[in-house]
Formats: C-alpha cells, structure tokens, sequence
C-alpha cells in the first residue's frame, strides 16, 4: 500500500538558503482565504474571494506584539479587510490601490456615525421607487458584452438605481446605497467569475434588481447595528504600491497580499462593477496598463534587473517548459520587478524595526513551480529587510495540465523586519 505523503510536509522539505525560514501553520489555512468573512458583518458587503479573512490580521498583530500606538499600512489594500480590521482593534491603518472600486468599497465599510433614522428612510425610498428610464450608460469594458452579460430588464433597472442613488445629497449615505447596488451586480447578471476571468452563463430564474438590492440594503443596515464602535482611524486612497506619498520612516506595520503570480487581470475579473462605476472605457484601459503584472495587459515598466539568483532559475525553467507562451517569462519577470519596487518603497516609509507581513502564493506550472515566497524573501534582502520566517498557511497539490499529486504549492506569510 502506497504510503499517503503529507504535502504540508513536502512543501517544507529544506534545501538551503531561505527555505531553512519555512515554518508550517496550518492554523493560518482558512485565514489566509475570504471565506470567514462571508459571514462577518460588513467585511462581507462586498465579496471579493482574492482577500484574506478580518482574524488573520488580529491574529498577526497579536502574535507580532503590534502596541495598540501604531499606525497599519496595507498597500495592496482590496475591499479592506486590514483597514477595518484594524480599526476595530483600535489601530490606525492607511490602504492604498490602483482600481478606484477597491478604495470606494474600502473606505465605504470604514464608514461610521450613520444617522440611523435616515439611513432607514433613504433604504426605503429607494426600495420603493417605481421604474423609469435612466438618463445613464453603462460603459462597455471591451472584453464583455454588457448586452449580454444582463437582461435588459437587469440592465435598465441598474442603471435606474444607480441614478436615484447619485442624487442622495448625503455623500454618507449614498455611498452606502451605492456599495449595495454594486455588490449584487454579478449576482443579477448572466454571468460568472471562472478562476481569473468572466463567463457569460445563461442563468435560470434570476431574482429581480429590486429584490435582490432591497434585501442587500437591508443586511447592511442591520450588520451596522451589530458592529460595537471602535477608536481607531482608518482610510483607503488610490495610489500605486510602488511609488506610495507618504514620508520616510512614517509608518509601524504592514499587513498586506500583492496580487498573486495567477495571471489573472482584476480590472477584467471586477469588469462589470468598475464598469458601472467608472464613466469611460479609457479609465479602464488605463487602469489596466497601471496594474501590477501577474497579467499581459499590464505595461507599467522600470527596466530594473533584479539580482536573484532564485529567480534567475525559475525563469530559466519556465523559457524551456514547451508549452509555454512568449509572453510567460516577461510576465514572471514584470512581476517580480513589480514586487521589488514595492518592497523598495515599503522599506522607505517603513519606521526602523517595522514589521511587514506579505500573504502570498507559489505558481505551479508544468515541470516548474515558481516559489514566490523564496524569492520575495531574497528580493527583500537586497532591498534591505531582513526575512525572519515563512509561515506556511496552507498547501495543495499542483494539478495543472494534467498533473496530479506531483508536489505541493505554497501559501505562505513572509515576515519581514525593516533592521540595521
């Protein structure tokens, strides 16, 4: 009988060099995923399953010993949860991303000190509106057909919400409505999120955009009165992790996930949300070329060579994998540069003896896996950090192009420390 290998166990096998940081945490497994948040309120009024769960970040800066006086900073910051997880505890935080949906979400569940009785009415008001045309347009993304991605019923009464919503002259409270109308969006749509990208699908028995936007509302309202107040302060701006304006030396703490080496494009992934949100397809395109580079439609370019010799041998294995497209090695290069720009800058607004916590995951590919974590680990030497542990949360087993059970992939926490 075949003795059953433990891919925790293999994912850990040392070598040398930094893989002697590796440390095994399955406890982390289901922290570093969304899926605690889906029943937390207000964490899950916007589902975005590439985030990491409220308790991971609770758990980090219990474990790290972070004093209740220092200030977060979560630069790849998604919908949020280090930010208001943070503010819950009564730290201040300070995120920063690229695409204009992840700050509204963000710094929307920030929000605090609803008039309670108005809120209410708004919600009922808008719920209670009869249809009529919208003088408003969706933007077409480009790679989707928004024709038929909706119902033109779905579709005009987005669009009808969307204008009463933008007319509430309360900023608070009509960025509250307008985070509801958002976060049902895909579910009101002929469409589903497929690993990195969007399938139109012909969905049975879709709930009308009014019920469907009345119940959101009115989960939302509800998680407000069930979430105690807090002290701390915490915002998210729109910003580039790799040119981040803040000063020098000005910040405790990081906790944060880059987006991972999956070659998945965000700003195609939340098409249809940035979509509404945004008022033209240039903003998109724009916004795409910006991106980090796990994708091909990034262009953001710095020419920096980066000297690891980790790295130099992934590439190396990845330019002789047969299948692999000509695109591949530049996109696995782009993103390491990428990944050094933003330490390089983390490790300036960082104060002297700051910790940063970097949630990410290897990339399995034929013949080859990418140990992100290992070479993130160099890149950050030679940036200046000091590498203290990998904690790894969690593994599986690479199966990609028919591969099964071959070996393991990581999702690893790199600790890091900002020291002399």
């Amino acid at each position: 009988m075949p003795i059953k290998k433990d891919p925790f166990e293999l994912s850990i096998s040392t070598e040398g060099g930094y893989s002697e940081l590796l440390i095994k945490r399955p406890e982390y497994r289901e922290l570093v995923t969304f899926s605690q948040n889906k029943i937390l309120p207000i964490y899950n009024w916007f589902y975005y399953k590439e985030g990491f769960s409220r308790d991971l970040v609770w758990n980090l800066l219990n474990e790290l010993k972070i004093p209740k006086d220092s200030k977060i900073i979560d630069p790849f910051c998604g919908t949020g949860t280090t930010l208001l997880a943070c503010k819950q505890l009564g730290y201040n935080a300070i995120g920063f991303d690229i695409l204009p949906l992840a700050v509204f979400v963000s710094n929307t569940k920030l929000q605090s000190n609803y008039d309670m009785k108005i809120l209410k009415e708004k919600i009922s008001e808008i719920s209670s509106l009869k249809f009529g045309p919208s003088s408003l347009k969706w933007t077409q993304p480009g790679f989707i057909d928004i024709k038929k991605a909706f119902s033109r019923y779905a579709r005009n009464d987005i669009l009808f919400f969307k204008e009463k919503i933008l007319r509430v002259e309360d900023e608070k409270i009509r960025n509250f409505l307008l985070l509801g109308l958002l976060s049902i969006v895909s579910e009101a749509s002929n469409t589903k999120k497929d690993g990195g990208v969007i399938k139109i699908v012909k969905k049975r028995h879709l709930a009308p955009v009014r019920y469907l936007l009345k119940n959101r509302l009115k989960k939302m309202y509800k998680d407000l009165k069930r979430v105690p107040t807090s002290n701390g302060h915490a915002e998210a701006h729109p910003g580039d992790a790799r040119n981040l304006p803040l000063e020098g030396e000005s910040i405790d703490m990081c906790i944060t996930s880059p987006p991972y080496l999956n070659y998945v494009d965000y700003t195609k992934l939340y098409g249809l949300e940035l979509s509404l949100l945004l008022d033209n397809k240039k903003e998109l395109d724009e916004l795409r070329k910006k991106s980090i580079r796990p994708h091909i439609g990034a262009e953001y370019k710095r020419g920096k060579k980066i000297k690891s010799e980790k790295l130099r041998e992934t590439l190396d294995g990845v330019k002789e994998i047969p299948i692999t497209s000509s695109r591949v090695p530049q996109i696995v290069e782009g993103y390491f540069e990428d990944m050094y720009f933003s330490l390089e800058c983390l490790y300036r607004v960082l104060k002297e003896d700051a910790i940063a916590a970097f949630v990410v995951s290897n990339t399995c590919l034929p013949n080859i896996t990418i140990d992100v974590d290992l070479i993130l680990a160099e890149i950050s030497e030679q940036v200046g950090f000091k590498p203290r542990e990998i904690l790894v949360a969690n593994t599986r087993w690479c199966d990609v192009h028919g591969i099964r059970k071959e070996r393991p992939v990581r999702e690893s926490i790199i600790i890091l420390e900002k020291s002399t």
